[in-house]
């Protein structure tokens, strides 16, 4: 297996897996965010195996309304608000050593954007900057700690949501400081482009998106009437949204 890498896919098997001991398993980060009176930099840690929350170091910057994702088994978190202002700032937390880290800013500042990792990148796109709704995109390399344009969005969004399926990034929903969005478009890097999908059946702001088994999943959400239950699915080999069961409750 390991003399003859061309041939791995044919040897695939239980015994070729990756063996994962228990602290491999994920834990669920909260990080900084608004209450009431405040923005917070305080962030705390879950750990599934003892069922407990425990508090962990604060960032760097107070954010709301920031991008938050993982890369490379630390945690990232761009952008944002801190009460005054929208930020350009990003910070990353290694939790080897309870410590976050600053990074280069972002060329833009950005609160309410869309983040994703892929391909040991770091993608932000939307957003808003104090002014107007964004449509552009940026891309981080934590090799080099060096932003790149990417092109932009065909739509303004703020509020989007960012999910990658079949190497592929897909930007949905969102607000474009006018209209509540159904539109989703998708980024494929190997092209450098954008190209439109097919519209959800609702619009959504502010929603819930994952990617799984082939799917695009988006739940929940903001139309610009009311917050939703209901959720719908994108099915890449039909390229067709289909409806899923509603939650119990509107968010």
């Amino acid at each position: 297996y390991h003399l003859l890498p061309e041939q791995r896919s044919l040897m695939s098997s239980q015994r070729t897996q990756e063996r994962r001991p228990e602290g491999m398993k994920p834990y669920v980060f909260a990080v900084g965010g608004g209450s009431l009176f405040a923005i917070h930099n305080e962030c705390e840690v879950y750990n599934p195996r003892t069922n407990a929350w425990t508090p962990i170091a604060p960032m760097l910057w107070r954010r709301s309304r920031s991008g938050v994702t993982a890369l490379h088994k630390q945690l990232y978190v761009v952008g944002g608000y801190d009460g005054v202002s929208d930020l350009s700032t990003a910070e990353y937390y290694n939790p080897l050593i309870n410590k976050w880290t600053n990074i280069t800013p972002m060329g833009t500042k950005r609160s309410c954007l869309g983040i994703c990792a892929y391909d040991g990148l770091l993608y932000v796109c939307g957003g808003y900057d104090g002014a107007s709704c964004l449509s552009s995109m940026e891309r981080y390399d934590p090799l080099t700690s060096i932003w790149s344009s990417c092109p932009a969005m065909n739509t303004r969004r703020r509020y989007c949501r960012l999910a990658v399926l079949d190497n592929c990034i897909y930007s949905l929903g969102g607000f474009d400081s006018t209209n509540y969005q159904s539109s989703v478009e998708r980024f494929d890097p190997r092209a450098g482009r954008w190209f439109p999908v097919q519209s959800m059946t609702a619009r959504r702001s502010s929603c819930g998106v994952a990617s799984s088994d082939g799917y695009l999943y988006c739940i929940g959400g903001n139309d610009g009437t009311m917050c939703m239950s209901s959720g719908e699915r994108f099915n890449l080999r039909r390229n067709a949204w289909e409806p899923i069961a509603a939650m119990h409750s509107r968010r």
